[in-house]
C-alpha cells in the first residue's frame, strides 16, 4: 500500500508532471522486489563498452497500419502517409476527441506487441539469421534511456523472454489511458498536411519494426512513423502488391464510405484476433520523418535538440518542425537530420555505454530467470526496481504467436547465465500537459509549445 501510495504521489508531483492525467486509472499493484538498479551501478561495465555503444546496420523488418475500426486490423506491410503541404495556409481547428496514449495496446490490449510480431512474421517468414537479444519499442527504450539521463519521468514496463530474446513491453496503468486537456494542433496538422495514399486508405496510423546492433546486443525495435517524404522514397517500391490490387475496387469503397466518417472509431473491449490483410508498400527508412508544432511565439528553442533522442531510438533521420500562430501554419521546417542525430550519439557516448550496460544486464537477468515474468518499474529518480509480475497479467502473446515468434527467433545462444556474464555489479535482492507530446514521448508531461 505504502509503495502504491508513493507512486501515486511520484506521477502527481508537478516536478514530473505538468498536467494532470486523463480520468486517472488506479495503479495496478506491484509484485515482489527482485533488485534495484542504479545508474552509479552501471558506470564500470560500461567503460568496456564504450566503441560499441552505437547504432550500426540498421534496417527496416516490417512495417504495419492500424486500420480505424471498432476490430484490430493492420495491413501489413502499409505505408505512412505522405507530407502534401497545403498550397496555401488556413487557421485549422484545435485537437480534440480522444487521443490513446498507447495506440497498440488501446487497439490490441490482450497483446500489445503482438501486431508488429505478426507483421514481421508475414513480410519474413523465414527464421531470423541471427540470434536476437532484444524487442522492444520506441517508449521502452526511450524510457530506460531517460533514467540513464536523469529524466523525470515514472515508468513501468514487462520483462519476459520469449525464444531466446527479451522483450521490453511498454505498460501503462490502463491499456486505454487517454490524455486529457488536449490542446494546441498536433493531432490536426498532420490531418492537414498529410495523406494517407490509396493503397492504406482507412488508416489510423503507421508502425515500423527496424533491427540494428547497439552496445554488442542485436535489437528489434517497433517506433511509430509520422509520414514519409515522397522526393526520398525509392519509386520502385511504391507498388502494391498483385493481391491487393485485385481487392483494391471493392476494399477501397467500403473504406472510403469509413474514412468520411467525422471522428475516429474507438476500439471496442474483445480478444477478437487481429485481422490482418495485405496492402500498402515498402517505405525506405531515409524518407521517414517525425513531426512536431509548435507556438512560433517559443521560435528559438531548441525543440529539435530536445527531439533527438528520440531520432536517434527510432533512427529517423528526418524531421518536420511546424510553428504556428493561433493555427496557422505559416513557417514549416522540413530537415534532414541524420548528421545531427550522428553527432549527438558521438557526443553521448558515455550516457549510451551505460543505456548498453543496462540493456546487457537486463538481458542476463531476464535470461537467468526465464521461468519468471518480470517488471520494470522506476518509482524513484535515480532507482530502477525488477520485480516479478503479479499474477493475472496476460502473456506477451497468444500461444499461436508465441510458438511462431519462437521458431523465428533462432539462436544458438545458451539459455542462462554463463562465466562470462559478469559485469561487476552488486545488485541489492529484496526477494521476499499532455498538450504538445505524442505517443514517441510516451506522452511525457514535459513537451511544450
Amino acid at each position: 500500500m505504502y509503495r502504491r501510495q508513493k507512486y501515486e504521489e511520484f506521477q502527481r508531483n508537478p516536478r514530473w508532471r505538468r498536467s494532470k492525467p486523463a480520468a486517472a486509472s488506479p495503479v495496478p499493484p506491484f509484485g515482489p522486489l527482485v533488485e534495484t538498479i542504479s545508474v552509479a551501478d552501471l558506470s564500470k561495465s560500461a567503460l568496456g563498452l564504450e566503441s560499441s555503444a552505437r547504432v550500426t546496420d540498421c534496417q527496416l523488418v516490417a512495417s504495419y497500419n492500424w486500420l480505424d475500426r471498432t476490430t484490430p486490423s493492420i495491413i501489413v506491410p502499409g505505408a505512412p502517409p505522405r507530407w502534401t503541404p497545403l498550397a496555401e495556409p488556413r487557421q485549422l481547428s484545435e485537437d480534440d476527441g480522444i487521443y490513446y496514449r498507447d495506440k497498440n495496446a488501446a487497439r490490441y490490449p490482450a497483446h500489445p506487441m503482438e501486431p508488429a510480431i505478426k507483421a514481421v512474421l508475414k513480410g519474413h517468414p523465414e527464421p531470423s539469421p541471427r540470434p536476437v537479444d532484444v524487442v522492444a519499442c520506441g517508449s521502452t527504450i526511450g524510457n530506460l534511456l531517460r533514467f540513464i539521463r536523469g529524466d523525470e519521468k515514472p515508468f513501468r514496463m514487462l520483462l519476459e523472454v520469449v525464444g531466446n530474446a527479451v522483450h521490453l513491453i511498454r505498460r501503462e496503468n490502463s491499456p486505454k489511458e487517454t490524455m486529457s486537456d488536449v490542446r494546441g494542433y498536433g493531432h490536426k496538422f498532420p490531418e492537414a498536411y498529410t495523406t494517407w495514399d490509396h493503397e492504406v486508405r482507412g488508416s489510423a496510423s503507421h508502425q515500423r519494426v527496424i533491427q540494428y546492433d547497439f552496445g554488442g546486443l542485436h535489437c528489434i525495435v517497433r517506433h511509430e512513423g509520422d509520414g514519409y517524404l515522397k522526393h526520398k522514397q525509392d519509386p520502385s517500391t511504391n507498388q502494391p502488391s498483385p493481391a491487393f490490387v485485385e481487392k483494391l475496387s471493392v476494399d477501397s469503397l467500403i473504406e472510403d464510405l469509413n474514412v468520411k466518417e467525422m471522428t475516429p472509431k474507438s476500439p471496442q473491449d474483445s480478444h477478437q484476433q487481429i485481422q490482418l490483410k495485405s496492402g500498402g508498400f515498402d517505405v525506405s527508412q531515409s524518407a521517414v520523418f517525425d513531426l512536431k508544432t509548435r507556438s512560433v511565439k517559443r521560435k528559438g528553442t531548441d525543440f529539435l535538440g530536445e527531439e533527438i533522442p528520440r531520432l536517434w531510438i527510432a533512427q529517423i533521420p528526418n524531421f518536420i518542425l511546424a510553428y504556428h500562430d493561433r493555427g496557422t501554419f505559416k513557417d514549416i521546417e522540413v530537415m534532414d537530420v541524420a548528421q545531427e542525430v550522428k553527432a549527438w550519439e558521438t557526443s553521448k557516448n558515455r550516457e549510451l555505454s551505460k543505456l548498453a550496460a543496462l540493456l546487457h544486464h537486463l538481458v542476463r537477468l531476464a535470461r537467468a530467470r526465464r521461468d519468471d515474468r518480470l517488471e520494470i518499474g522506476r518509482q524513484q529518480l535515480d532507482k530502477l526496481e525488477i520485480r516479478r509480475q503479479c499474477s493475472g497479467l496476460a502473456p506477451a502473446f497468444s500461444s499461436e504467436v508465441n510458438e511462431e515468434w519462437s521458431i523465428w527467433l533462432a539462436s544458438n545462444v545458451q539459455y542462462g547465465p554463463s562465466a562470462d556474464d559478469e559485469d561487476g555489479l552488486q545488485w541489492s535482492d529484496g526477494d521476499g500537459d499532455y498538450t504538445a507530446c505524442s505517443e514517441s514521448c510516451s506522452y511525457c508531461g514535459k513537451c511544450t509549445y
